[in-house]
This record gives C-alpha cells, sequence and structure tokens, in this order.
C-alpha cells in the first residue's frame, strides 16, 4: 500500500467517524459514556506493561482516582467537578459522564516542599501508547533541566565528591557523617544504620527527581538482602507511625534511573526508568552469558590469589539474591557518570565500595539470612558489577 492510499484511507475513516456522530445527534442517539474506574485501570495496567512500579489505591477519593508510577503522581478526575466533590466520578447524579476526563501527572511524587518539576495534563482519551511515551519524556527533560541545576555545595564525608547537600545521607546514626551512594558500605564506615538510611533515602527520592541514581542501587542491595521480618524492623517499636514503602518487600519494584543519552541495545526499549526486574530481565534477555562471565572472572582472580599463596577452591561465588542489585549498581554508576561527569568515577568508588564488615553490619540490622562475612556476597558485587558494566558497553568514561 503507497503512503498515499493510506493517507487516503485515513482521511476517510475520520471522514466517516465524523459522518457517524453527526448522524448519531440528528438521531438523537445518546453521547457515550466515559467510564474513570475503566480509564485508570488501563493506565495502571499500561504503565506496568511498560516496567514502570505502579502503586493504586483501587478507589477514588475526592472526585480523583490517584496512582503513583515510578516517580510520578498521577491524578484522573473530571474537569468542573460535580455537585458533590466526595461523590464517586463514575456517579451520573453528580458528574457528567460524557464528559472527558482529565489526566495529571506531577512529578516529583511529593512536591510539597520542593516544588513541582513536572505538571503534565492530557486528555483521558488519549491513546495509552502516547500517554506512557509522553509521560516518559516529559519526566525525563524534568529531571535533566533540575540536575542541570544542582549546586554541589557540600562533600561526601569519605570520598569528598560534591553534591548538593540534600542528596549526602546518613548511614550511621551520626548526622555529621553524611555519604554518597558509592561509599555507604566502604570499609572505613562503622556503625551502619540501614534502617534509618531507607527511610532517608525514600524520603529524597519522593521529593526530588534529580536525586543521585546511585541511591536506587542501596535501595537495590538492601532489599535484595533484607530478611522476612524487614518490614517490622523498618515499621520500629517506638509508637512513631512509619509506613515502609513496598519496594523494601519487593526490590523489582525499586525504580531504577537509566543513563541519559545513547542506551546500549538491552535498554533502547525502555524510558528514562525502569522496575529493577523488568531492568534485569532486559539485560540478562540480550546478555545470556552474564553469569558465566562473572563466573570466569571469579575463576581469574581465585588463579592469581593462589598464585600469590591464596589457595581458595573454585566454588561457586555467585549470591543469586543480590544478582539484581550488582545490575542495580552497574547501570545507576553508569547514569550518575555521565549526569555528573565532575564528578569521581562510580566505578573507581566501588572497587573498594563493598567490604564484609560493613555489609554484615548492615545485613544483621536488616535480618538477612545471606553470611556477609563470606566471599560470596562481596565478589557477588565487587565483581559481578564490572562485568555486567563492560558486558553493557559502559565504562569510566561512558
Amino acid at each position: 500500500m503507497t503512503r498515499n492510499r493510506k493517507k487516503k484511507l485515513a482521511i476517510r475513516a475520520e471522514a466517516d467517524g465524523t459522518s457517524h456522530a453527526r448522524a448519531a445527534r440528528l438521531h438523537g442517539s445518546a453521547p457515550h459514556e466515559i467510564l474513570t474506574a475503566d480509564i485508570q485501570d488501563r493506565l495502571i495496567q499500561a504503565f506496568q506493561a511498560e516496567g514502570w512500579p505502579v502503586e493504586n489505591d483501587g478507589f477514588p477519593e475526592g472526585g480523583t482516582w490517584t496512582g503513583w508510577l515510578g516517580p510520578v503522581w498521577s491524578m484522573l478526575s473530571r474537569p468542573g467537578g460535580g455537585s458533590d466533590l466526595d461523590a464517586d466520578p463514575d456517579d451520573p447524579d453528580h458528574y457528567d459522564l460524557t464528559t472527558v476526563p482529565e489526566l495529571t501527572f506531577i512529578a516529583p511524587r511529593i512536591p510539597i516542599n520542593t516544588g513541582e518539576a513536572m505538571v503534565l495534563t492530557l486528555p483521558a482519551t488519549t491513546p495509552l501508547a502516547d500517554i506512557v511515551h509522553t509521560v516518559g519524556a516529559e519526566l525525563a527533560r524534568a529531571r535533566a533541566t533540575k540536575a542541570d541545576a544542582l549546586v554541589n555545595a557540600a562533600q561526601c564525608s569519605l570520598c569528598g565528591d560534591k553534591y548538593p547537600a540534600a542528596h549526602l545521607l546518613p548511614a550511621t546514626e551520626s548526622d555529621r557523617l553524611l555519604l554518597c551512594p558509592f561509599c555507604v558500605f566502604d570499609g572505613d564506615i562503622l556503625h551502619s544504620h540501614p534502617l534509618r538510611l531507607a527511610y532517608a533515602i525514600d524520603a529524597l527520592t519522593d521529593e526530588d527527581i534529580a536525586a543521585p541514581a546511585g541511591w536506587s542501587a542501596v535501595t537495590a542491595l538492601l532489599a535484595c538482602a533484607a530478611g522476612p521480618d524487614l518490614r517490622e524492623r523498618l515499621e520500629g517499636d517506638d509508637g512513631v507511625l512509619r509506613l515502609p514503602l513496598p519496594h523494601w518487600f519487593d526490590p523489582g519494584q525499586v525504580w531504577v534511573w537509566l543513563p541519559p543519552g545513547d542506551l546500549p541495545p538491552a535498554l533502547q526499549d525502555l524510558g528514562p526508568g525502569t522496575r529493577l526486574d523488568t531492568l534485569v530481565s532486559a539485560v540478562e534477555a540480550a546478555h545470556p552469558d552474564l553469569r558465566d562471565r562473572f563466573r570466569a572472572e571469579v575463576a581469574a582472580t581465585l588463579e592469581e590469589d593462589e598464585e600469590d599463596g591464596g589457595g581458595e577452591d573454585a566454588r561457586d561465588y555467585l549470591v543469586e539474591e543480590l544478582w539484581p542489585a550488582a545490575l542495580c549498581y552497574a547501570v545507576t554508576a553508569a547514569t550518575q557518570a555521565r549526569e555528573r561527569p565532575t564528578g569521581h568515577s562510580p566505578w573507581d568508588l566501588l572497587g573498594d565500595g563493598f567490604e564484609e564488615g560493613n555489609m554484615a553490619e548492615s545485613f544483621h540490622q536488616i535480618g538477612s539470612t545471606l553470611d556477609a562475612d563470606a566471599l560470596g556476597p562481596m565478589f557477588t558485587l565487587s565483581i559481578g558489577v564490572p562485568v555486567i558494566s563492560e558486558a553493557l558497553g559502559f565504562s569510566p568514561t561512558a
């Protein structure tokens, strides 16, 4: 079919639709009702299908359906409101159901203290594929704009790299020791407090879409390593109401910012960010030999140790529970390298960034059953991250 032929058919179809609509009006047909409940269901499913972590109340409140799509807050309502603002937006006694509902997307998720970096309004009848694409594109632009305006006036207490003060977080009980994402598990950090850090990460990423991408990797590592009683430990027993976010109990829901600019083939079908489980699936589908590469690198490391008198055997040191976290570190290191080209190389920092004693202390506090004192967790991260980075084509200069 030629391009002109396609164009003529499209014009004819549009004209036919207009004719049918005109005929319906002439014959007194009832206008078509648009139900917000159906739109909300399809919206949630569309973003889930594209790899976004999604939270949804499942019911409207104050005439509005609310959702949380990764770092985006979504609202679905009917313009102009109804006679009762608390009514269901599909209640015909209070709303004109033929009115096209409106979708509003806001980032960050909680803009009360930091302001809105993105506000996007679309008719709810916009094709779902277009909605997902437009939200992703606008979110990427909003993050880039905010990142370009950052003032790096504070230093990581360990590596000295400069960040905005709000982007450095306490990984211990001391507020004087503020760290970047790649120094949290360094051996020079004593008395780690991962439960406190977890809430600090959530507070930062909920309010700032330009927060360092590496905090997703810290979240992924703690969530992947956590034991079954993490929820109870995060909620605490001091009488203070705390509501941990779902990704702490389902690490596949961790939001991962992807590097801006050109992406390797494994990541090209993803948006500006994605769920961790979607990221893992995409990378492993493109590189099914990643684990073999890891094992080969471990074997080479052990051979060098044996030549130096270490004498380690060739057991499998891959800790499957931590493999998604290693992948998250590799990708977010590339993201930070591109977004912060004047900062320290994340790969250099990660070279000594996983120390058994520090991880063992953190794992104990989150109730992990993994043995962080063994070589498996350290090898999975310290060897796995560069192996994955190399497979994806990322490097300290990427």
